[in-house]
C-alpha cells in the first residue's frame, strides 16, 4: 500500500514538472512570437542602413559595386551612376562613343564634342533629382576636377559641402511632399556654345608636403597649365505639376579642361566665365555656385 502510495506521488510529481516545463516552454514560444516582429524589424534596418551606407561610401569613391562594361569608360575612368535616367544612359552611350570609337551618330569626334558631352552628362546627373537616394547622393560626381586648390582644400570635397548644404538641401523635403517621382528630372540638353580658351587654363595644384628650412611641413604646389573649353549649356525639366519649375536654373557655363587626357569640369557659373591664368583668381567657390542657386526656393513651396 505505502509502494503504491509512493509510486503515485513520483507519477504526480513528474506530471507537475511536465506541466510546469510546458509551461515554461509555452511562455518562451509566446514570448518568442512577441519578439519575433521586432527582431525581423531589427533585420531589415540593418540590412538596409548597411546598403545605404555602402552606398554613400561608393557614392564619395565615385564607384558602384557592380558596373557593366557598356556603364564605364576605363579610359577616362567615367562611371554612369547605378539608377540613371533614360537621358543619362543616352549621353552617357554617347560619350563613350565619342571617346572609345571617335565618332558619335556618324559625326567624328573631336576634343570639342567630348567637353560637351562632358557638360551635359553632367548637368543630366546634378539637376536631376527623380534618381537620387537623398541630400548626400550628388549628380554628376564624375566629371569633377578631382585636386587640390590652395590652402589644402580639396576640390571635389567642397563641391560635394556646397551642393549638400545648397541645391540638394531640400531634397527630402521636397520628396516627401510631392514624392519622389514628381522631382526634378532634365529632360534635355542643349549646347549653346562649346569654344576652347584662348590660353590655358592654370590651377596651383598640391605636388607633396615639403620640409622647410625652419624645420616646418608646408604645402609644396606647381603651376600646372592645361587645354580648357568653355561649355554653355541649357535644358529643360520634364514636365511638372508639382514644382515651380520656373524657380530653378536652367542654364549654366562650364570650363572643362583635358587634363591628361580626362575631361573634367573646374568651375560652374550662371554668370559668364572668362578665360583665367593664374591659380590666385580662382577658387572652389566659384565652381560651386550652381550648387547654392536654388536653395532658396524652398521658400513658400
Amino acid at each position: 500500500m505505502e509502494e503504491k502510495r509512493l509510486r503515485v506521488k513520483k507519477e504526480k510529481k513528474r506530471s507537475g514538472l511536465h506541466r510546469l516545463m510546458a509551461d515554461k516552454k509555452k511562455r518562451y514560444l509566446i514570448m518568442l512570437g512577441m519578439m519575433l516582429p521586432f527582431i525581423v524589424a531589427i533585420g531589415i534596418f540593418g540590412a538596409t542602413a548597411y546598403k545605404e551606407g555602402k552606398n554613400l561610401l561608393d557614392l564619395a569613391k565615385g564607384t558602384t559595386a557592380e558596373t557593366k562594361a557598356e556603364n564605364i569608360i576605363s579610359s577616362m575612368n567615367y562611371i554612369l551612376r547605378d539608377n540613371p535616367t533614360d537621358l543619362q544612359k543616352e549621353y552617357f552611350a554617347q560619350l563613350k562613343s565619342a571617346v572609345e570609337e571617335g565618332v558619335v551618330d556618324g559625326t567624328e569626334a573631336d576634343d570639342a564634342m567630348i567637353a560637351s558631352l562632358v557638360a551635359k552628362n553632367y548637368v543630366a546627373d546634378f539637376y536631376t533629382w527623380t534618381n537620387k537616394r537623398g541630400q548626400y547622393d550628388i549628380g554628376g560626381f564624375n566629371f569633377i576636377y578631382d585636386g587640390e586648390y590652395e590652402n589644402g582644400d580639396h576640390y571635389k570635397e567642397n563641391v560635394y559641402q556646397k551642393a549638400r548644404d545648397g541645391f540638394y538641401k531640400y531634397i527630402s523635403h521636397y520628396g516627401t511632399q510631392y514624392g519622389k517621382e514628381n522631382l526634378l528630372e532634365v529632360e534635355n540638353v542643349d549646347i549653346v556654345k562649346c569654344e576652347k580658351m584662348s590660353s590655358q587654363y592654370i590651377i596651383s595644384e598640391h605636388v607633396e608636403n615639403r620640409k622647410g628650412e625652419d624645420g616646418e611641413w608646408y604645402d609644396y604646389r606647381e603651376n600646372h597649365g592645361y587645354d580648357a573649353y568653355l561649355v554653355n549649356c541649357r535644358w529643360n525639366y520634364k514636365a511638372n505639376s508639382y514644382m515651380d519649375l520656373s524657380r530653378f536654373a536652367t542654364s549654366v557655363n562650364l570650363v572643362v579642361i583635358d587634363r591628361n587626357g580626362r575631361f573634367e569640369i573646374v568651375e560652374a557659373s550662371e554668370n559668364t566665365i572668362n578665360a583665367r591664368t593664374g591659380s590666385e583668381k580662382k577658387s572652389a567657390d566659384q565652381t560651386s555656385e550652381t550648387a547654392e542657386e536654388t536653395s532658396a526656393t524652398t521658400d513658400g513651396e
